[in-house]
């Protein structure tokens, strides 16, 4: 049995790349319901009328603010 020595080897031979499965990932985000119910609200103008900011003293968010 051969052992890999160095991943990029075997790479040109994978059918499919990290981008591929990102872009998948995306469009299946947007067919769902909840990603139909993101396209709808404008959580971003949302946070703004809440008062929510990105830039604040203290740790460093986790989340966006219009994520929260």
């Amino acid at each position: 049995m051969a052992k890999i020595v160095n991943i990029s080897e075997i790479h040109p031979t994978l059918g499919f790349t990290e981008f591929d499965i990102l872009e998948k990932y995306r469009k299946s985000f947007n067919e769902s319901e909840l990603g139909k119910l993101h396209s709808v609200f404008p959580f971003e103008c949302m946070a703004k009328a809440a008062g929510l900011s990105d830039r604040r003293l203290g740790r460093r968010n986790r989340f966006s603010p219009s994520a929260k």
